[in-house]
């Protein structure tokens, strides 16, 4: 599978800015200044070739487990407080691990580990400057400068308190060295460059296209990353995006595609529903029925997913079935209220299987149908011309012998907290957009 790994990058950046900004009140765009930032100064150090690349990708994934660290912080206290360094470390090392799933052509080992490192040793870690990758420092510098200052928008008055910053953060937060070299190149001209109109074509200049032929264990890893920052968006789905594409992976094999085919339906299953990293947690984790404005904004959830996924060029096929997961036979789905003659069968086939990792796992509200219930209350759909019945039958057939309880997507924080909750009828069930109950 040919995967354009700018567009990939882009595609994440976008969804976590949204994150970011909704749970820190960091300005949108902010991975891609902050990589703008760091790469500027780096170059000026000396970086060049793959490893500037590979430090603007690693400044725009700086906060690819915000997510992660978020649910670390309600596991550990309820507490949201930022200063905590327990809760920055887990952040910095699931944001460690989670990089290492995509390729990189330079040594990135450590540089989002410490990228909360100071110069002096003040940072979660402990570490000095010693002690921490130079690409750690510099996407430190990035990230502290643009999440204090805020260069969506720069003036000349915001451009000298940024001159001061570094005058008074040198040997503190960032080395003098690197201070001095960012005094140097961070100009008032390129502090004003910044700002939303212009930063993809900045960012395209200092990030190479790179477009790679990756196998199925590659373009796996790619698609747990997205599942990852997705599914820990909300504690109520906490694994429902993985669960998704190894269904539709097996749901593939029984169709009989080819390899490249079932990569390409495995990645729509792990990225379906991405565009819940747009809608509010207010929205997400509201434990009781939505209103009729809130269910609108939780429905925009794949749309969002729209938005975000047809921006990586060659996923036209993947945006699609990702996308029309909440369509239905009857035009009664969202987003795009399209009719069955316009659903391909893979678009069918993927609406199908999210119904059915809904139902088969635990939420607060509920606990996992059986296969037997959950093929029941399908086939009620199918017979209401929702969804397609051929393909109900199908996965009956191959997975009649999945006869547990809930497979996954169980409050991570406490996995036993709503094992006894009292299940609620069907019209409560998570997929029924006509009764506007929660969405899966």
């Amino acid at each position: 599978m040919k995967i354009c790994l700018n567009d990939i990058l882009f595609a994440l950046s976008f969804a976590l800015d949204s994150v970011e900004h909704e749970l820190l009140g960091v300005s949108t765009n902010h991975g891609k200044r902050a990589a703008l930032l760091a790469t500027a100064v780096g170059s000026r150090m000396g970086l060049s070739g793959d490893a500037l690349t590979d430090l603007a990708c690693c400044a725009i994934l700086h906060d690819n487990a915000l997510t992660e660290y978020i649910q670390a912080r309600e596991l550990a206290s309820q507490n949201t407080n930022a200063q905590d360094p327990e809760l920055d470390r887990v952040h910095c090392t699931l944001g460690e691990n989670n990089i290492t799933l995509l390729p990189w052509r330079s040594n990135i080992t450590n540089v989002i580990l410490y990228h909360h490192e100071n110069a002096d040793g003040s940072g979660p870690f402990g570490k000095n400057w010693q002690e921490t990758p130079v690409m750690a420092q510099l996407v430190r510098l990035g990230d502290v400068i643009d999440a204090r200052f805020n260069l969506d928008h720069v003036d000349s008055y915001k451009y000298q308190l940024v001159r001061d910053f570094l005058k008074s953060m040198s040997g503190v937060i960032f080395t003098r060295e690197m201070g001095e070299a960012a005094a140097e190149v961070l100009t008032e001209d390129f502090l004003k460059s910044l700002n939303s109109g212009s930063l993809d074509q900045l960012i395209s200049k200092t990030v190479p296209s790179r477009t790679e032929d990756l196998g199925l264990e590659e373009v796996r890893k790619i698609a747990l990353l997205f599942a990852r920052i997705t599914d820990y968006k909300s504690t109520f789905t906490s694994s429902h995006s993985m669960g998704v594409a190894q269904k539709s992976e097996v749901m593939a094999r029984h169709y009989g595609w080819d390899d490249e085919k079932t990569t390409r339906f495995f990645f729509a299953g792990a990225l379906h529903d991405i565009g819940k990293l747009i809608v509010s947690n207010d929205i997400l984790e509201k434990p009781a029925r939505l209103t009729n404005e809130e269910f609108a904004m939780m429905q925009n959830h794949a749309f969002y997913t729209y938005v975000i996924l047809r921006k990586i060029n060659g996923m036209n096929d993947i945006t699609a079935w990702a996308s029309h997961h909440h369509e239905k036979l009857d035009g009664t789905g969202y987003p795009f209220g399209m009719q069955g003659s316009q659903l391909s069968h893979e678009e069918r086939l993927l609406t199908c299987i999210d119904v059915y990792q809904a139902l088969r796992e635990d939420r607060p509200y509920k606990q996992g149908f059986s296969h037997q219930k959950s093929i029941e209350i399908m086939s009620s759909m199918a017979r209401d011309g929702q969804i397609d019945g051929k393909i109900v039958d199908d996965m009956n057939d191959v997975f009649r012998n999945d006869t547990g309880g809930s497979d996954s997507a169980r409050d991570p924080r406490n996995p036993e907290s709503f094992r006894g909750a009292e299940t609620r009828i069907a019209e409560d069930l998570p997929f029924r957009a006509k009764d506007n109950a929660r969405e899966n």
